[in-house]
């Protein structure tokens, strides 16, 4: 996922149009390229006088005979962004293997000493979070409707298990100015909606402030918008700023927003995902005319009644999927929630990280992360890296579901809107990644004239804009999609 400077935010996202094609946006004549002058022909792009104060990593294999066409400081450190999803979604398939789904256990408690007690009445429900990052209103829609179904109308005690992932929730590398954003939401076990809110500026009258519209009023109450933006008249710029506050679950709006500008969105990350998922599931239940007495939020492992019995089990998709949606639309929830999935009752994350990397052919020297997802600045992998990543995965078990799980040039995910109406699309692969300054692209390319190719070209300490760093790399792409066996 991109990160964003939060004065752009709307502007990004609202209202610059779409990435054109890269046969637009490049305009590389279709020539014949021969494998031996692909040297030349790539370094023409990265070499250029605007290039010489980035730094690029660049590999390009063939699938076939593992021949490198080109490379350039392969076994160099970089900054990967979203392509660090390769690694973490590889790990976890090698690991659980493609079937496996995160399972969320609901108990109830019937019992009780209390001799007044209604039949329709329950002890305790009991829900052990496992951080299943599909969980949604219609999830919470099941339990009640389960719970109507064996004719209970009253809980006495809603208790939800929360802290089965490895702490922390919010990674420590990540940017303060990042957790605002749906980029970087709290990673807990009790995740409803992605653990995001969406809040909507509309129009006011000239000079007066917008209203502001929360897209569920139980999360939006969590954050506080100090909200000094004016509706202007059509003329106006739109100019509006968002700051967070720090130490505080606040931010700040200033700025203008003319009238002939439609409403605007803003996606955010919910302070305390587990409020808002207790909150929700009791509304939830009084919709369905079942009364909560009371509720709590109890770490994962304390001790449980012992009186419990299962009432349903909610499964999430299997992994395939998980990691489709991480893949293809570069979720980053999704990712994190993968990487300590990792974990298990012997080992942490990070030591079963570096075994399974190691059964994949990637020494622990290559690369050094600290999030799941590539958001942190701290993550660094080689190109090389990379590639191996790939490579093995192609000749592996689970490649047909790794393919399917990265984006398609022109089709769907990251990559849509690039490579339209040029022979790269429907042939590439790939996993995006944007952060500010770094851009890359990892994948899978079938050539009309030549092998298949696995690549990866990753672009470093840049001060372009992130549609120029995607440009350079996308003119790299099309020349490989002009290679020829000569």
């Amino acid at each position: 996922m991109k990160r964003h400077l939060f004065f752009l935010l709307s502007y990004i996202f609202l209202f610059l149009p779409l990435p054109i094609s890269a046969q637009e946006s490049v305009n590389i004549k279709e020539k014949k390229i021969c494998a031996s002058n692909l040297n030349q022909e790539i370094e023409s792009i990265i070499n250029q006088p605007s290039r010489q104060k980035e730094t690029w990593g660049v590999v390009i294999e063939n699938l076939k005979d593992n021949q490198v066409l080109y490379q350039v400081n392969e076994n160099k450190f970089f900054i990967p962004a979203s392509n660090i999803k390769l690694l973490t979604t590889a790990s976890i398939l090698w690991k659980l293997g493609a079937d496996f789904s995160i399972n969320t256990p609901v108990y109830i408690v019937r019992e009780s000493t209390n001799t007044n007690v209604s039949q329709n009445s329950i002890d305790s429900l009991i829900i052990e979070g496992k951080g299943d990052p599909t969980f949604s209103q219609q999830q919470l829609n099941i339990i009640a409707e389960k719970l109507k179904e064996e004719g209970i109308k009253e809980v006495n005690n809603l208790v939800l298990m929360d802290g089965y992932l490895s702490q922390p929730t919010t990674n420590y590398t990540w940017e303060f100015e990042d957790i605002y954003f749906y980029f970087a939401v709290p990673v807990n076990s009790l995740i409803l909606n992605n653990n995001t809110v969406n809040f909507t500026l509309n129009h006011g009258n000239i000079n007066q402030q917008p209203s502001l519209q929360w897209s569920d009023e139980l999360a939006g109450k969590q954050i506080r918008v100090e909200n000094n933006v004016y509706t202007r008249d059509e003329n106006t710029e739109f100019n509006i700023t968002i700051l967070p506050l720090l130490a505080h679950s606040s931010l700040r709006m200033t700025g203008d927003f003319p009238l002939n500008k439609q409403s605007n969105t803003w996606r955010l990350a919910i302070p305390n995902p587990a409020q808002y998922f207790q909150e929700s599931l009791i509304k939830t239940l009084n919709n369905y005319d079942i009364k909560v007495k009371n509720s709590q939020i109890i770490n994962y492992g304390e001790k449980l009644d012992k009186n419990k019995q299962f009432l349903l089990e909610i499964d999430s998709p299997p992994l395939s999927e998980l990691i489709k949606t991480t893949n293809q639309d570069s979720n980053n929830l999704y990712a994190e929630v993968l990487l300590k999935y990792l974990a298990d009752s012997s080992a942490s994350e990070w030591e079963n990280l570096a075994k399974i990397t190691k059964e994949l052919g990637i020494s622990e020297d290559n690369y050094k992360i600290k999030d799941g997802s590539g958001l942190s600045r701290h993550n660094l992998i080689t190109p090389v890296s990379l590639v191996t990543i790939l490579k093995v995965m192609n000749n592996s078990q689970y490649k047909e579901i790794f393919y399917n799980s990265l984006a398609v040039a022109g089709e769907n995910g990251t990559l849509k809107n690039r490579f339209v109406n040029t022979n790269i699309a429907n042939n590439l692969s790939g996993k995006t990644g944007t952060l500010t300054g770094v851009a890359s692209l990892s994948g899978y390319l079938k050539t009309p004239h030549y092998d298949n190719l696995a690549f990866t070209i990753i672009v470093n300490q840049s001060i372009a804009n992130s549609t120029t760093l995607r440009n350079s790399i996308d003119q790299i792409v099309l020349l490989l999609g002009q290679v020829e066996k000569c």
